[in-house]
């Protein structure tokens, strides 16, 4: 079962070239008059996020759900969460991970380095939150391809999110599968399952694509010596989102084809980068 984001309500963070990048921003009026982007995504899909959540926590509780959380901290979460939606959720670990739509990991503040201590993390894009936990920034990003930017910023990046103000980040992928939960030890569409679907049915690989964004937000509590980041995923058709702009597809073929070979290797593309950038072109009338 998806729960698929409409495409006119999908970010669009595509830019060329493309470079493993921080790109953050601070959750700020942009103007006096500008309403400040939110801490948490509430909408429409609410229910199917939660109804996912209930089948991950129920068949991979323990993939899902590790380390230690500590009361204070999901207070802080809780309070933070009714402050923003007017929803009340309890303070407990199941709680919290069922009413957001977000996952969220929790960092503590420890001689300087922030360090994963508990991780609530039901929709992974192909990562393992078990192996994320006690580590601090530049372990975390360390298997990233042409992570250089990433960790050269790193301290600041921790400061300035964790420690400072709350911020707001966009990351995007191509998949396969339009499944929230994308566990690397969990079965799903493959690439090549994607190919030998297009081939079967006579189809552009493009129709089996799915575009998958990871809004990714902060939220110090420099009072607890705690920070939270919190992993809004929103995934769509990828010829929706597509078609939701006229330069899009322009866009895509730009930021894919400029992708160094570790990325895209990274990302598992390289059998299908090729004919992927085939078909933008065609689809864009390059």
């Amino acid at each position: 079962m998806h729960a698929l984001t409409p495409a006119a309500h999908m970010p669009w963070p595509v830019a060329s070239p493309f470079r493993m990048r921080p790109g953050l921003s601070r959750l700020v009026p942009v103007a006096e008059a500008a309403t400040p982007p939110p801490l948490f995504l509430r909408d429409a899909q609410a229910p199917a996020y939660a109804a996912q959540k209930q089948a991950v926590l129920h068949t991979q509780h323990e993939r899902a759900l590790v380390g230690q959380a500590e009361p204070a901290v999901l207070q802080a979460i809780a309070a933070a969460y009714a402050a923003q939606t007017g929803v009340a959720l309890a303070p407990t670990a199941q709680a919290l991970a069922m009413g957001l739509q977000e996952d969220m990991v929790v960092l503590h503040d420890e001689l300087g380095a922030m360090r994963t201590r508990w991780l609530s993390v039901c929709f992974p894009s192909n990562w393992s939150p078990a192996e994320k936990l006690g580590l601090d920034f530049t372990a975390i990003h360390a298997p990233v391809a042409d992570n250089a930017l990433l960790q050269a910023g790193g301290k600041g990046i921790v400061d300035m999110a964790f420690r400072q103000a709350s911020m707001l980040r966009h990351v995007w992928l191509l998949t396969p599968s339009g499944d929230l939960p994308q566990h690397p030890e969990t079965r799903r569409t493959r690439w090549e399952d994607a190919e030998a679907q297009a081939n079967a049915s006579g189809q552009r690989l493009l129709e089996q694509v799915f575009f998958r964004v990871e809004r990714q937000t902060t939220l110090p509590l420099p009072a607890l010596r705690r920070g939270v980041f919190f992993i809004r995923v929103m995934v769509c058709p990828l010829l929706h989102v597509l078609h939701a702009g006229p330069t899009r597809a322009c866009e895509l073929h730009a930021a894919l084809a400029s992708m160094s070979d570790a990325v895209v290797a990274y990302r598992g593309m390289t059998g299908v980068r090729p004919r992927l950038l085939r078909e933008l072109a065609a689809f864009a009338g390059l």
